[in-house]
């Protein structure tokens, strides 16, 4: 089952995690799991979806789903609530911390990124979300997180964390989602999350994803009438 609301979007608040390497590269290198994550990102932006439902959407078979979330994917998706039908239980799920991105640091210093909702798998030299905006925009952005307490580093963390970024050809001036990843490896080390509010208006990036929110829940709903 799936129900619409579109008005919400998905904002830009960026929850970025910290995970370790052979999570990130079970996905990075499966194109099942990765489209799983990404499609259960963008149709559970505003409300969660069933199991059936989220296989319908994929086009695969229901065992091959189950078999993926609750053996390969667990943590990256929860059970919002459950309901009876024809007494069996249905359980609507999302994609666990919406918006959320996740980040591995590997050998050579080489960092990779899961970004589920943009569709990103893969080294944070293949780019981010941010690439994709004008810079105007990406100034914008990076006006509205400089004072976030998130990205609050002494003199020495931030000439490491420009030095990682350099490592993975990452040019200044550094776009926000950068400045988010290396933060990320930073702050998950010490064991720590790092959620930055980017902005309150709406980026390009979120208008697209919207707009691929709304097809994708046209298309389903028509395919389980």
């Amino acid at each position: 089952m799936l129900t619409k609301t579109v008005d919400q979007g998905c904002g830009c608040l960026i929850n970025a995690r910290y995970i370790d390497l052979g999570t990130s590269l079970r996905i990075i290198n499966h194109q099942l799991r990765r489209r799983i994550l990404h499609v259960l990102s963008v149709a559970t932006l505003d409300n969660p979806v069933t199991k059936k439902a989220l296989a319908e959407i994929l086009g695969i078979p229901y065992a091959s789903l189950l078999f993926q979330l609750n053996q390969q994917l667990r943590g990256f998706w929860e059970v919002k609530y459950e309901r009876r039908k024809r007494g069996a239980r249905e359980e609507f799920i999302a994609f666990t911390g919406k918006n959320s991105v996740y980040v591995s640091l590997g050998s050579d210093a080489t960092l990779y990124v899961l970004d589920p909702l943009a569709n990103l798998f893969g080294r944070l030299i293949d780019g981010t979300r941010c690439d994709k905006c004008p810079r105007e925009q990406i100034d914008k952005c990076l006006s509205r997180i400089s004072s976030h307490e998130c990205l609050n580093f002494s003199p020495e963390e931030r000439r490491k964390l420009e030095r990682l970024l350099l490592a993975n050809a990452r040019s200044r001036p550094f776009t926000p989602m950068d400045h988010i990843i290396a933060c990320t490896v930073l702050r998950g080390l010490e064991g720590l999350p790092c959620t930055v509010q980017i902005t309150s208006d709406e980026c390009r990036f979120t208008a697209e994803m919207k707009t691929t929110y709304r097809a994708l829940i046209s298309r389903a709903s028509d395919r389980l009438k």
